[in-house]
């Protein structure tokens, strides 16, 4: 079973703002409301290409009720501890001539610790060995950053590939519990390695070449993680794994939202490895799956998908990590 744990699921409402005037009257041409959060556009997807599913997180009020509906709808089997407050709502403000997209996320709920106890405990329940536990998305401010640690080390006890998808100090909690795979940007990969926000310190990390990017892949590796993929936007993705280093690049597209894309490609690779693939080789379903969503609104797999079509558009190539 694949398990997404996202502790901070959302409402999102979708709309398309063609040439958005901040300060003036502006009139929507499009609205979608879906269930959202990086956790819940992974699930979605991950049922889109017909693997069963099942979400974690936490959910309450008059929006967490809209949310376990839409849940439902998809097909994700809905492992939500119900707690006190509101589930948020986030705005995706998106102004298609201009190719700009906007978050306006509300912040999350006050989880309180007995719900975050209750949590914890259903999901040790739940985990088995040969699952994938996935951490996704952010913490409500109300929870300790610790608990991510603690979501990985439950699927590590249990037997599960873990996978950390997450940010911030979250990330580095999910990192100390050795996860067996971190999934993350050229940014969360400085921030893991020490490099400092010093002004232009983190642009020359972000210049770097190819080989300099795999060999600070390694340098996380070797930390006891056995996968480490960074997602690179436009330039595709790299892999490293104890085969090595190999980037996967992408076709050029018209981006018309890329917000949600990395968790489309999260769910293809994972998907992947659910059928029996080495994580090399999925992570190419991954890119596949990303791409296509980046050219669609919401970003999301299209009904008639069909891997077989973006696989050959792929590109995937060794990198000899720099020395």
């Amino acid at each position: 079973m694949i398990r997404v744990v996202g502790a901070n699921p959302a409402m999102d409402r979708v709309a398309l703002w063609p040439d958005l005037v901040v300060g003036g009257v502006n009139r929507a041409t499009e609205v979608m409301v879906m269930a959202g959060g990086k956790s819940l556009n992974l699930a979605r997807a991950v049922r889109a290409l017909g693997e069963e599913v099942a979400a974690y997180g936490f959910i309450g009020g008059r929006a967490g009720e809209a949310l376990r509906d839409t849940i439902a709808e998809h097909g994700i089997v809905d492992r939500h501890t119900p707690i006190a407050d509101e589930t948020r709502i986030c705005f995706v403000v998106v102004d298609p001539k201009a190719g700009h997209t906007t978050m306006l996320n509300e912040p999350g709920p006050q989880v309180r610790p007995e719900e975050t106890g209750r949590f914890l405990r259903d999901l040790r329940a739940d985990c088995e060995a040969g699952d994938i536990v996935i951490l996704s998305g952010s913490l409500p401010d109300s929870i300790d950053p610790a608990v991510a640690g603690e979501v990985i080390a439950i699927g590590n006890g249990a037997g599960a590939r873990t996978v950390a998808d997450i940010h911030s100090q979250a990330l580095r909690e999910a990192v100390g519990q050795r996860p067996w795979m971190v999934k993350c940007n050229r940014d969360e990969l400085a921030g893991l390695l020490g490099v400092t926000s010093e002004p232009g310190e983190l642009e020359r990390y972000q210049a770097q070449p190819l080989p300099a990017l795999a060999r600070d892949m390694q340098r996380l590796r070797e930390t006891g993680i056995e996968v480490v993929v960074v997602t690179l936007g436009e330039g595709g993705a790299m892999l490293s794994d104890d085969l090595g280093c190999l980037h996967v690049g992408v076709p050029p597209i018209k981006v018309i939202n890329a917000t949600g894309s990395g968790d489309v490609f999260l769910a293809g690779l994972v998907v992947g490895l659910e059928r029996g693939q080495r994580a090399r080789d999925a992570v190419t379903l991954g890119a596949a799956c990303g791409t296509v969503a980046a050219a669609r609104l919401p970003a999301q797999l299209p009904p008639d998908f069909d891997p077989a079509e973006w696989l050959p558009r792929l590109t995937v190539e060794p990198v000899e990590p720099a020395r």
